[in-house]
């Protein structure tokens, strides 16, 4: 379900006020403490009288979350939910995945939270192959599916000596070709309808480099290979493929910064801090933003003007209202980045880009 969530189209979707519910549920037994974060939301928006609006809206999708989960008990897995009662607007996903419990009432849907499962679970193709028998298939969200087998039966080298064995080593290494081009042409076919980021090569060393040697050039830059003993059995194996998954992330999230932080040395392309970037997605200048993860940015939205102040301020620096709602930075350069196709990378806590913001961008394009 979370590779089927238009993340583009939630952020095209907002309101002048606070009349938007977000609700992240990780598992059955987090409904428990539903009702309490529910008034405690309650209790703050009955403290302001000007906000009076605001409670009708809230109590609404209130109750359309729990009629629905009266009508649609979670039973396993996660759950996320978005509700306005001003727009008649109602989502549910149920997902597979793991998320952090959340309740959340702004002017917009908040998709941080899926954002950052979108960008950890992206869709990967993996190559599981030795000389016998390849397997190839896509893991989106974490499960497995779409899987094809291709039969090798690669021979082994033998030591015979003579013409004999180089007529044998050269029907061996045609064999090989034609099995490594059969797993390549299954490949290029499953790019022609799936989207994927990265492709893992696991198993017999020969069979993975004559794969590598042979995928067009476009397919190779997203490769990451690890030579296995498949004997080791599926968990180990299953293993592998995640452990291999996550270090090429981190690899990827480490080079994009290091390229920022390179332009941004030479008065190029690279920009930081949080100011800098929402300005940059807000005008399409941004083409790739990286951010660690628990990085928290709040900043204020006037209900006059809509105007969006970048900082903790009392007062809207456009109009002058005093009537103000704490939004989250980063959820609004989230929603920018997908309606200007600029990607946006989570990242484990990079010291480096901590020191200099917690985030930053590379541009399209200076003014």
């Amino acid at each position: 379900m979370l590779a089927n969530i238009d993340l583009t189209k939630l952020s095209e979707i907002s309101t002048t006020d606070k009349t938007f519910l977000s609700l992240y549920i990780s598992n059955p037994r987090s409904l428990q403490n539903l009702e309490k974060n529910i008034e405690q939301i309650r209790r703050v928006l009955k403290s302001n009288e000007t906000e009076k609006d605001e409670r009708e809206h809230f109590e609404e999708n209130v109750n359309a979350v729990k009629k629905y989960l009266k009508k649609n008990p979670l039973k396993s897995g996660s759950l996320c939910i978005f509700s306005c009662w001003g727009l008649d607007f109602f989502q549910a996903y149920e997902l597979a995945v793991p998320l952090k419990d959340l309740l959340w009432f702004d002017s917009s849907p908040y998709i941080r939270p899926l954002a950052e499962l979108k960008e950890e679970y992206e869709n990967v193709a993996v190559v599981i192959a030795d000389n016998k028998k390849a397997r190839i298939f896509l893991i989106s969200s974490a499960i497995a599916g779409h899987e094809s087998a291709i039969e090798g039966n690669v021979k082994n080298h033998v030591r015979k000596g003579g013409w004999s064995q180089q007529r044998y080593e050269r029907r061996r290494d045609n064999q090989l070709l034609l099995y490594s081009r059969e797993i390549v042409d299954a490949l290029t076919e499953l790019e022609k309808v799936e989207t994927f980021r990265r492709i893992l090569l696991v198993g017999g060393k020969e069979i993975l480099q004559a794969l590598y040697d042979d995928l067009p050039k476009n397919l190779q830059e997203r490769v990451a290979q690890k030579p296995i003993d498949l004997h080791k059995g599926e968990k180990i194996i299953n293993n592998e493929i995640m452990g291999l998954f996550f270090e090429q992330e981190r690899q990827s999230e480490q080079y994009l910064w290091e390229k920022i932080r390179s332009e941004y040395l030479r008065n190029g392309l690279g920009i930081v801090g949080i100011d800098n970037v929402l300005d940059a997605v807000k005008s399409g200048q941004a083409e790739a933003i990286i951010v660690n993860r628990d990085y928290q940015a709040p900043g204020k939205r006037c209900r006059a003007c809509e105007h969006l102040e970048a900082s903790n301020v009392d007062i809207c620096s456009k109009c002058g209202s005093d009537s103000l709602f704490t939004v989250d930075l980063v959820n609004e350069i989230v929603e920018a980045a997908k309606q200007s196709s600029a990607s946006v990378d989570f990242c484990d806590t990079i010291e480096s880009l901590k020191n200099a913001g917690e985030i930053a961008a590379l541009l399209r394009y200076k003014n």
